[in-house]
C-alpha cells in the first residue's frame, strides 16, 4: 500500500473519531441522554473522516499548497462539499437500508431533510478548523511515525472496520426484515380477526384496535428476545425509515419507534 494511502487512512479514523465524539457529545447534551451516534457500531463517524480527509488532501496537495487559500477559500469549498456529502451518503443510505440517521426536515432552507443551510454552514466553520488547527496537530503527531508502522496501522483499522462495517449491515438488514415480518404478520392477522367478527356494530372498532395492540405487543415481545445486545446497539442509533408511500412509512416507523422503547421488564411490572 502506497504511504501516503496509509497516512491518510489512519487520518480518516483519527477524524471519524474526533466527529463521532463531537456528534455523542452534542446529542447527548441536546436530548439530555445518552446518544451513541454514528452508523457502525465503533466510535466512528465516517462521514466526518471523508470531509475532513478531503479538505485537508485539497489544502495539501501539491500546486494548490503553494499557492495558499484564503479562509473564505475554505470555508466554501467546506460548506459545498459538506452539502454533496451529506446528501449522497444519506441518499446512499437509504437506497440500501431505507432508513435515515439524521433528518434536517424541521430545521430552515433544507433539501429532502438530508441537507440544510444552519447545518452546511457548521460544515464551513468546522472546515475551517480542520485546516487551521486539527489537521497541523495531526501532522505534526504522526509525521515522527515509520512508514512500517503507519502502513501497520492503515491495515489494522482497515480491518476493524470492515469488520464493523460487516456486522453492522448485517444487523440493518435483519432488522429490516424483522419490521417488515411483523408487519406483515399483524396485517394478516387483523384481516382475518375483522372477518371473524359477527356483529358489525360500533363496539367492532373498539375490539379491533384493543385486538391490534395485543398482537403488536406480542409481536414485539418475540422480537425483542431474539434480538442481541449487538443487534440492539446497531438499530438504536436510526432516526427512522422511509418507505415506499407516505402511509407505508407511517406505520413502519411507529412499530420501529415502539420497538425501540419497548422495555419487556416495564411491561411485566405493568401486568
Amino acid at each position: 500500500m502506497p504511504m501516503w494511502i496509509s497516512r491518510y487512512f489512519v487520518y480518516f479514523v483519527l477524524f471519524s473519531v474526533l466527529g463521532w465524539i463531537y456528534e455523542t457529545i452534542y446529542c447527548t447534551i441536546r436530548h439530555g441522554k445518552w446518544e451513541n451516534r454514528g452508523f457502525l457500531y465503533g466510535p466512528v463517524c465516517p462521514i466526518y473522516g471523508v470531509g475532513a480527509v478531503a479538505i485537508t488532501a485539497i489544502v495539501d496537495s501539491p500546486g494548490i499548497a503553494s499557492r495558499g487559500y484564503a479562509w473564505w477559500e475554505i470555508f466554501i469549498i467546506s460548506f459545498l462539499g459538506s452539502i454533496v456529502l451529506e446528501y449522497v451518503t444519506s441518499w446512499a443510505l437509504e437506497k440500501k437500508f431505507h432508513a435515515y440517521w439524521w433528518d434536517y426536515s424541521n430545521m430552515p432552507l433544507n433539501i429532502h431533510g438530508r441537507v440544510c443551510l444552519p447545518c452546511s454552514i457548521g460544515f464551513g466553520v468546522a472546515g475551517l478548523i480542520v485546516v487551521y488547527g486539527v489537521a497541523p496537530l495531526t501532522h505534526r503527531a504522526l509525521d515522527p511515525v515509520p512508514p512500517i508502522i503507519m502502513e501497520l496501522l492503515s491495515l489494522i483499522f482497515m480491518g476493524i472496520m470492515m469488520m464493523d462495517l460487516t456486522l453492522t449491515v448485517s444487523a440493518l438488514s435483519n432488522f429490516e426484515r424483522t419490521i417488515i415480518a411483523m408487519e406483515e404478520s399483524l396485517n394478516t392477522h387483523m384481516d382475518s380477526f375483522v372477518n371473524s367478527i359477527q356483529d358489525k356494530t360500533q363496539s367492532a372498532g373498539a375490539m379491533i384496535a384493543e385486538e391490534r395492540a395485543r398482537f403488536s405487543r406480542e409481536n414485539m415481545e418475540n422480537a425483542f428476545a431474539s434480538m442481541g445486545k449487538l443487534y440492539k446497539s446497531g438499530v438504536q442509533r436510526i432516526a427512522g425509515f422511509r418507505r415506499l408511500t407516505m402511509d407505508e412509512q407511517k406505520r413502519f416507523n411507529v412499530m420501529f419507534e415502539t420497538l425501540k422503547k419497548y422495555d419487556p421488564r416495564r411491561h411485566l411490572k405493568l401486568k
